[in-house]
């Protein structure tokens, strides 16, 4: 999994005197920069109320690869904006890589499954031989077909989403009895995020939620 922040809102005040105090929490928060220790302190509870909002002016792209659709799902479920392209091969989920019988079954089940969809995927276009557009066809046949592509299949994307969004993401899927996979991706996404906004991030330690 690596997950790589490719995007982010800069913030750019012609006239600093006019910046409110909620205003300027957020304007450190995104600065390469963090602020000194007394500004944190004295700034950081306006994220906690209505200036809140305030977050969903500022956005963060992030280029996620070597996910499951399972985990791309849950990013999808959160109202980021995603574009996706299948990726070889399947994730592995950690409970069953750590046997070697279990991954040899599991990646038995995933190349049963592909040469399923193949055949069936061959079927459908010879059901729909008397569509005559070939590409309404092959697309049709496609979406029908791919409804056996295993939750496992790799992918990879990138999502854009407001501040407020990634941290509602990486809130809800940080705690430890969530789904694990998902669970690593909201920790590397909160450790990208972090880096870009420690006074936005800081608080959503692992397993907190607010």
């Amino acid at each position: 999994m690596q997950v790589e922040l490719i995007a982010a809102t800069a913030l750019r005040a012609s006239v600093a005197e006019g910046v409110t105090q909620g205003e300027g929490a957020v304007a450190y928060a995104l600065l390469s920069d963090e602020p000194p220790a007394s500004l944190l302190r004295r700034h950081a509870d306006d994220l906690a109320d209505s200036r809140a909002d305030m977050l969903e002016h500022a956005s963060a792209t992030l280029h996620i690869r070597g996910v499951s659709r399972d985990a791309a799902a849950a990013i999808r479920g959160h109202g980021l904006a995603v574009s996706e392209r299948a990726a070889q091969g399947a994730v592995i989920p950690a409970a069953i890589a750590a046997d070697g019988e279990l991954t040899r079954l599991f990646e038995a089940a995933v190349e049963e499954a592909e040469f399923v969809r193949g055949e069936l995927l061959h079927a459908l276009e010879e059901a729909m031989a008397d569509e005559p557009n070939a590409l309404v066809r092959r697309k049709r046949s496609r979406e029908a077909a791919n409804a056996l592509v295993p939750a496992a299949a790799a992918t990879e994307l990138v999502a854009t989403g407001t501040y407020r969004a990634w941290r509602e993401f990486i809130a809800a899927h940080n705690g430890r009895f969530q789904h694990e996979e998902i669970r690593q991706l909201a920790l590397a996404v909160l450790e990208v995020m972090h880096r870009e906004a420690p006074l936005l991030f800081g608080d959503l330690a692992e397993g907190e939620r607010r």
